[in-house]
Parts: structure tokens; C-alpha cells; sequence
């Protein structure tokens, strides 16, 4: 049996990705997909749009044979934190055999040029952006700058989402001395930031937003025929969409409660932004007010929102550098398979190098203390992202662990 791999969020699930999945098994010869998604908060760091369970069905119903689940300790964290820990996953599945992931560019042999000097940073590449980050540019535009310089490389490949995320996956491959090989899908129609509802295969953020100005039609014909009444029932009965904007009155608490050097803690805060963050909340109140306040040429907008999540789930740079440098990922977490492709949960069993979740009833004597920690703020996340959930049933607690896997 092959098994192909392959990490994502489906937030929501789009025709876009089934022609990667289909692509990519007809490519690989592969017998079963497995995939890592986020949970509750993508790596954006807003909440998903559609809650967990509903985006591991929706991959269930279109090729997907296992769904296993990005701790949010690192599904919420920069691209290279979020692409380590996802390639850690799926290698200690240790059922997979070829790591696909999609790009831009669509050139495996030019985007591991570029992992490999990104990888191997020369003297010159150091000096180079260290430069450019003095003279305020974001840390990705530094990179891309450094990068250019130094190679014949064009630098579009480090400024788009896709290829991004790529060059991480490639350096953590090399970095774990993975044995999965990689391969790569060249991204077809609508770019990852396009609005446009019109294109072949719009992307998640253009069908989000068509669904939030009442284009639920248009927006619809951009997912597969079988998510039709998945997700219209996830949005008539309000357990969706779940919006960033509704967090405002959380922060604000958080904020107002926190000191200068509680903050200065948090993953990813740096160089005194912990005043900047402070201060936001003297004028501002609502989320989009407090990130504009916060944002600059050096702290772009997707950043600020991971850390103002990163604040909400006091999540600690210490904390992060701790479970990055483990050995093994405490634990392996199934979200949902398919039963007729049911062997692939007893090989995960089988051959997985770290515990495998599929029941969180029985964590406790599964898990060590590290594991324990890392579901303990699953919880506290899903708890959270279940806050704001537009019809107040369904806001509940500890549905991490009421929920059942989904089985298809």
C-alpha cells in the first residue's frame, strides 16, 4: 500500500482541493491520502471558519482516506514552526510514503535549490538580511531580498503562500531526515488571497467571503456537490461561520489584565512590541482596530493576529521551543478515517513512533506529561473558537472530547 501525505486546513474544502488530491494520487500511483489539518485556529491565526469535524468530513467525502489533527500549539504559529511540526506528524505516522503539498511555482527542482540555501545560511545570506530587517522590512521580505542576491533565484518564489510554505515543508524533510519523498502540485486558478467567485477553482478566502456577503450560491458552486448540505447545515443551524471580529471583548479583557512583561513571553513577541500591544487597547477596541494599531512595514497583519491568539491561549515562546526540540510529538490525533479503507487506522497503530489518539477519554493512560499539556491546550482552544459560535447551544465546553471521530 502507498500512502500519500498531505498538509493543509480546508477552511472550507474546495473543488481547488479535491483536483490537488486527485492530481497528486494519479501522480504518486498512491492507494490512500492521509492529511494533517488545523483545528479550531488556522495558521493565520483566525479561527477556522468551519469547525474541525465539519472539514474533516468534507475531506473524508472527497478522497481523503484518514484526517489527523496540527496541535494548535503549532498549527497557529509562524510557517516554519507550522510546516516542522506537520512533517513530524506525518513521518511518525510511519505509513507514509510520498509528502505532496501544493505551489505556485509548481518547480520541486527549484524550490529545493532555494530550501537548501535557506537551509545551509552562508555568511553573506546572514549579513544580508540582517541588513534588510534594519531597515524595517518584515522578516519574509528580508529573506526573499537576501535570497535573490546570493542566487539565481527569483524571489516570487519566498513572497507566495504556497511556495512559502513549500520551502518549510523541504527544509523540515531535511531537517528529520524524513523518508518521505516529496512532490509537488503547481496551484491552479485563483491565487490563496483572491476574492474573485468567478475563476476556476476560487480560492477558500474568495468562497468565505461570498458565504459572509450573502453569495451562498456562488460560493457553493466553488465546493464539491457532496459539501452542499454539509456546510449548509453547519451554517442554518449556527454552529458556523466563526469569526475573528467576535473575539474583540476576550482581548480587550486580556489585555487590560496583562503586564509588559507577561507579554514579553508570549511566542513571537519581540523587540518591545509588547508596549505597542499594550497601548492599542487605550483607543481600540475591536479586533481589526487593535491589529491596525499593532501592524507595521516589520509586523505584517497575519502575524499580529497570531500573536494577539498566542495571548488569548498564553501561549509562551518557551513553550513552543520546548515540544519543536522533542524527540517525538507527544502524540498522533485521528479526527476522523474512512471505513472502508479502515486497515490505514490499525497500520497507523501498528507502525505510528508516538502515541495515537482516537478516543481523548483515554489520554490519561496514554499520555505522558507533555502530552497532557498539548491536549490540555487543545481543549483550551477549542473552547475557546466554540465561544463565539453564532447560535449560543452550541457554544458548550470540552467538545474535544464529547465529539466523536468522524467515520465515513
Amino acid at each position: 500500500m502507498k500512502t500519500l501525505g498531505i498538509i493543509t486546513e480546508y477552511n472550507p474544502f474546495h473543488l481547488g482541493h479535491r483536483y490537488m488530491i486527485e492530481e497528486a494520487k494519479k501522480k504518486s500511483c498512491a492507494d490512500r491520502v492521509v492529511v494533517v489539518i488545523s483545528g479550531s485556529f488556522v495558521q493565520r491565526g483566525e479561527p477556522a471558519f468551519f469547525d474541525k469535524w465539519t472539514r474533516a468530513k468534507a475531506a473524508l467525502l472527497n478522497g481523503v482516506d484518514m484526517v489527523l489533527e496540527l496541535p494548535v500549539l503549532f498549527a497557529t504559529a509562524n510557517a516554519e514552526t507550522f510546516a516542522s511540526a506537520a512533517v513530524r506528524i506525518l513521518e511518525e505516522t510511519g505509513i507514509v510514503d510520498v509528502l505532496c503539498f501544493g505551489s505556485e511555482s509548481g518547480n520541486l527542482s527549484n524550490l529545493q535549490e532555494a530550501a537548501k540555501l535557506m537551509t545551509d545560511e552562508t555568511e553573506e545570506f546572514r549579513t544580508l538580511l540582517k541588513s534588510h530587517l534594519d531597515l524595517g522590512l518584515s522578516y519574509p521580505t528580508a529573506r526573499s531580498k537576501a535570497l535573490e542576491t546570493i542566487s539565481n533565484i527569483n524571489s516570487k518564489i519566498l513572497s507566495e503562500p504556497n511556495d512559502i510554505l513549500a520551502l518549510e515543508y523541504l527544509k523540515a524533510l531535511e531537517r528529520y531526515k524524513c523518508n518521505m519523498i516529496p512532490m509537488t502540485i503547481r496551484r491552479e486558478g485563483s491565487g490563496y488571497h483572491s476574492t474573485s467567485l468567478e475563476n476556476k477553482f476560487a480560492s477558500a478566502s474568495a468562497i468565505r467571503k461570498g458565504i459572509l456577503e450573502d453569495q451562498v450560491a456562488q460560493a457553493f458552486a466553488q465546493v464539491p456537490e457532496n459539501c452542499y448540505e454539509l456546510y449548509g447545515k453547519t451554517l442554518s443551524v449556527g454552529t458556523a461561520p466563526i469569526l475573528w471580529k467576535n473575539y474583540a471583548g476576550p482581548l480587550n479583557y486580556k489585555l487590560r489584565t496583562v503586564s509588559a512583561q507577561y507579554l514579553q513571553e508570549i511566542f513571537e513577541v519581540t523587540e518591545g512590541l509588547e508596549n505597542r500591544i499594550l497601548r492599542s487597547v487605550d483607543d481600540c477596541y475591536e479586533i481589526d482596530d487593535i491589529i491596525d494599531f499593532i501592524k507595521s512595514k516589520r509586523y505584517t497583519r497575519t502575524k499580529i493576529q497570531r500573536i494577539i491568539l498566542h495571548i488569548l491561549l498564553e501561549i509562551k515562546g518557551a513553550e513552543v521551543s520546548y515540544f519543536t526540540k522533542k524527540l517525538h510529538m507527544p502524540y498522533i490525533r485521528v479526527l476522523g478515517f474512512r471505513k472502508e479503507t479502515a486497515d490505514i487506522l490499525g497500520d497507523l497503530t501498528m507502525n505510528a513512533k508516538c502515541p495515537v489518539l482516537t478516543n481523548l477519554k483515554k489520554a490519561p493512560n496514554i499520555l505522558d506529561e507533555d502530552g497532557l499539556h498539548l491536549l490540555a491546550l487543545e481543549k483550551t482552544a477549542t473552547d475557546l473558537y466554540t465561544m463565539t459560535t453564532p447560535n449560543p447551544i452550541y457554544r458548550n465546553t470540552n467538545q474535544d472530547f464529547t465529539v466523536p471521530m468522524v467515520i465515513l
